[in-house]
């Protein structure tokens, strides 16, 4: 038997996952506790993720960082994760009011329009948050492997350019929501409307939904990227080290100290788009294992993994979403000018008074004297 997935049964979605992956299927209860925990912990994580995101966005717009390239690509990022933990919360709402109470969700007075273009929204919003990551990895790499060569890719206009060429590019690829996404009734005995795929385009829909978009464009690409990037970055740092522990000399000494304020940036950096590939390598691999079971297994077989795997996969889905709502604390943990900035923003500044010198007092002393 073949399965088809629609858009809110994909088990890597960063939305719904439901029970109508197996609807031909008469599937045994499954576990609750996973979906509980996600439920539960997703508003948890989504209110801590977005006042870290202002607060970072906040900071890299202090006067200090706003000049900085690799800003322009974090403040883009906390923007975009922030819608993307807003829509994880609306989902969760919705999957909850859907799949527990029987009750029309969050979609069920969308029209085809309002489907097609929150489908397109959502996706976008996914594919930037990515992406960002692996322009922010390209960026380190120009950083610490050519610090002297003026590249347009780490000038302020020239971050403002590449973000704006990748959103319009990202939304070309996603395109095809338009033309493919309906207000549909999937659940007769409850007349409950969601987004989903027409039944004309399903197939070739959830081709590019799971492959070309969730698989590809959301994960294996970026983390290619992102191992490459990185790899050529760490090389290059333990190189410079290396160099630079064989010479004693002053001047070597301050071009250590200012490579050293340059690596401390850039292992910060390291650390956000290594975040990515961890948080979302679980509910890949829970993803890949389920689609290889459906093609090449018995529907007995895969109705019993799909059992057996699903509480994992909720808690797989909350374990990514931490990569939309970690940055703040690593932003903290590893950036002292970073910290310092936080500081600023909640300390007064103090008010420096003016020193009197011997000239200034004379001139005083003359004004109240005449």
């Amino acid at each position: 038997m073949d399965f088809v997935l629609t858009e809110n049964e994909s088990l890597i979605s960063e939305g719904n996952t439901t029970d109508l992956l197996f609807q031909d299927l008469q599937l045994p209860n499954i576990p609750k506790w996973g979906f509980w925990t996600k439920f539960l912990s997703t508003p948890i994580i989504a209110f801590i993720g977005i006042v870290g995101n202002v607060l970072s966005f906040l900071v890299m717009k202090t006067k200090t960082l706003r000049h900085k390239s690799y800003s322009h690509y974090l403040c883009a990022l906390a923007v975009f994760d922030t819608l993307t933990l807003i829509i994880r919360q609306m989902e969760s709402v919705d999957e909850y009011l859907v799949s527990h109470k029987k009750t029309a969700g969050m979609f069920q007075h969308f029209n085809d329009s309002s489907c097609k273009l929150y489908n397109f929204i959502v996706h976008v919003i996914t594919l930037m948050c990515s992406w960002l990551v692996v322009f922010m990895a390209i960026e380190r790499v120009i950083a610490v492997c050519f610090p002297f060569k003026k590249v347009y890719f780490r000038k302020e206009t020239g971050a403002a350019v590449a973000i704006s060429a990748l959103f319009i590019i990202v939304s070309f690829t996603q395109s095809f929501r338009f033309l493919m996404i309906e207000h549909i009734i999937y659940d007769d005995e409850y007349n409950i409307r969601d987004c989903l795929a027409s039944e004309e385009y399903i197939e070739i829909y959830t081709s590019l939904d799971v492959y070309f978009f969730l698989w590809t464009l959301v994960f294996v690409l970026p983390v290619i990227l992102i191992i490459i990037c990185n790899s050529f970055v760490l090389y290059h740092i333990f190189r410079v080290k290396k160099d630079l522990s064989k010479e004693e000399n002053y001047l070597t000494y301050r071009n250590g100290r200012a490579r050293e304020r340059r690596h401390r940036s850039t292992v910060m950096l390291l650390i956000v788009t290594f975040m990515y590939i961890i948080t979302l390598l679980p509910l890949f691999t829970l993803s890949l294992i389920v689609d290889v079971t459906i093609k090449v297994g018995s529907q007995e077989r895969a109705r019993n993994t799909y059992v057996a795997l699903r509480p994992y996969i909720d808690i797989s889905v909350s374990i990514s979403l931490l990569n939309y709502a970690s940055n703040f604390f690593i932003y903290v943990l590893s950036g002292k000018r970073f910290r310092f900035e936080l500081r600023t923003l909640f300390v007064k500044k103090k008010v420096v008074k003016r020193s009197f010198t011997a000239r200034s007092t004379k001139e005083l002393l003359f004004r109240q004297t005449s």
